[in-house]
């Protein structure tokens, strides 16, 4: 678990207050004990990043990370098969000099452009933020494992891990939505939607990207459930299908720079 927190002007010049912009990002100082930093792009947007340290410990990876003075980002998760698209990145002439999951997430996006989101499996929340053409790319993971908050506030775009550093930054958001409330309450209905439980804040959709360029916002769907389902495997076969793909599962969520914990449950959910 990781945090993240920031700011875009959409056809404004506002000045970020930075002291604010701090202090939203400590109120979800929790999120991430190992490092914390600021990335200011004068008048266009700034960038800030909790870190709870998994995959390459070296400070090398804290957050905003760049690469070719160009590219930043701000990430909450982790890509299991970042090995392997690592080693397609190299074959494809890109170099790396970290050994974690973050520079690889860049990298691809660098790469493969909106459609890397198709190559990861894993669980994300990041903006990465084009220095060169003042574009924003954010996503979010196929099941909404990963939040991902934002509003827009009289042309500043501001996007968080947490409601808590978003109200932080503008307080005059703190409007309760009280149909969603009760929805809530009557129906659990929750994390999975777009409206949260203030008026003006929003989340972004499990399987969606958010573009913000010189053309505004746009949000898209990248992925759906699939459809297509091979109704004649037999028995046999499934069962050694489904054991494949639990295999490959657990072993890509195996790979960590630090102790791994399991939370176990009966039956098949």
């Amino acid at each position: 678990m990781c945090g993240i927190l920031g700011i875009q002007n959409i056809h404004v010049n506002k000045a970020f207050i930075e002291e604010n912009f701090d202090k939203a990002l400590l109120s979800i100082s929790y999120r991430g004990p190992d490092a914390n930093a600021t990335k200011l792009f004068g008048d266009k947007a700034i960038l800030g990043h909790l870190r709870l340290s998994i995959l390459d410990l070296d400070k090398e990876n804290n957050q905003p990370f760049q690469i070719d003075n160009r590219y930043w980002i701000v990430f909450n998760g982790e890509i299991y098969n970042y090995i392997e698209l690592r080693v397609e990145l190299i074959a494809a002439g890109y170099s790396f000099r970290t050994s974690g999951d973050t520079e690889v997430l860049i990298r691809a996006y660098q790469h493969w452009g909106e459609d890397s989101v198709n190559k990861f499996n894993g669980m994300w929340a990041f903006a990465i933020y084009d220095e060169e053409t003042n574009k924003l790319f954010c996503s979010r993971d196929r099941f909404g494992i990963k939040p991902f908050n934002y509003a827009n506030v009289s042309g500043q775009f501001i996007f968080s891990s947490e409601i808590k550093a978003i109200i932080s930054y503008f307080p005059e958001l703190k409007v309760p939505n009280y149909n969603v409330i009760a929805n809530y309450c009557r129906k659990s209905t929750g994390a999975q939607i777009k409206d949260t439980w203030f008026k003006d804040i929003f989340r972004l959709e499990p399987a969606h990207n958010l573009v913000i360029d010189n053309s505004g916002i746009n949000m898209y769907r990248y992925w759906d459930y699939p459809r297509k389902v091979d109704k004649k495997i037999n028995f046999n076969d499934a069962v050694e299908k489904y054991r494949e793909l639990l295999s490959d599962a657990v072993h890509l969520r195996m790979r960590s720079d630090v102790p791994v914990g399991f939370t176990l449950s009966s039956g098949l959910d």
